[in-house]
Formats: structure tokens, sequence, C-alpha cells
């Protein structure tokens, strides 16, 4: 469905790290794909795609994926109200943090921007996929071409970091 970008994806200038990154992200965030078929788009054999499954226990990740960062988001929110509950608890004038507190109070909010706005590398391919089809309906075959070669390159840069 999406095999002209993937084949960019799955060339030699992937470390062994980054093709183990890619089969994770594509074993967990696309239902119904088998392991050959991420070791085909990967670029590596269906047992070493079986292997990192069963070493990195992705299944269980996978399951526990569906509520982790809500709950991670639920569990911050709460830590965040104690810490302000305790400082507006304070006599008039003391409310505000203490220097523990202030950087707890920063470390917390950090984390909750991270979690809320993140956009990790799977949900990238999602949409660049929806986009691309869009471009292929309504655009010529050059163009396409063109659109999912920059996208490539888009996601190369971000596994690259």
């Amino acid at each position: 469905m999406f095999g002209f970008l993937h084949k960019y994806l799955t060339m030699a200038e992937l470390t062994r790290q980054q093709q183990k990154d890619y089969a994770k992200q594509l074993f967990l965030n696309e239902p119904g794909i088998t392991q050959a078929e991420i070791a085909e788009r990967v670029g590596v054999s269906k047992n070493t795609v079986c292997k990192w499954v069963n070493d990195g226990k992705w299944e269980e990740f996978k399951t526990s994926l569906l509520v982790e960062k809500d709950t991670q988001l639920a569990q911050l929110y709460r830590q965040l109200k104690q810490i302000n509950d305790i400082v507006e608890g304070r006599d008039e004038g003391k409310r505000y943090p203490l220097p523990n507190e202030a950087d707890t109070i920063s470390k917390i909010t950090k984390a909750i921007k991270s979690l809320e706005t993140e956009t990790n590398t799977a949900e990238k391919i999602a949409t660049g996929k929806e986009f691309l089809s869009f471009i292929r309906k309504t655009t010529d075959l050059e163009t396409s071409k063109l659109v999912a070669r920059l996208f490539n390159d888009y996601l190369k840069s971000c596994i690259n970091g």
C-alpha cells in the first residue's frame, strides 16, 4: 500500500538499532501487520524480527502502551495538584512553593508537556501515509514520487536525530 516509501526507509544507511526501532514502531502501530511484512519492510529476516519481538517483549509492551500514556498523564496531574494543594494550604503570605517544590513542579510540568505534545515516529508515518495517499489521488505520478522522496528524507532525519 505504501511500497514506494518503505523501500527508501530500508536502505542500508539505517543502523541495526534504527532498523530495530522502525520494526518496533511498525509492530506497535500497524494493526494486523505480520512479522514477515515487518521483516520485508525493514530489510531483515523474519527470524530477526521474531527475536526482537520476543527479547524485547514487544507483545506485552503493545498491550500496556494503550493505557500507559493516559495513566502517566493522570498520575502527573495528580502529583501536581497535591503540591499545589500543599502550597494553597499554607498561611496567607506564605503560599508559594519552596525551592524543592518549585523544582518538582517544573519537572512535572515538563513531563506533562512532553507526553501531551510528543509525536512518535509511528504517528508521523501514519500521517505521512494518509497525506501521500491524498497526493497520489490528486496529482500526477512524478509529483507523488517527489513528495514521497521528500517525506522519506524527513523521516530519516527524525530517525537519525
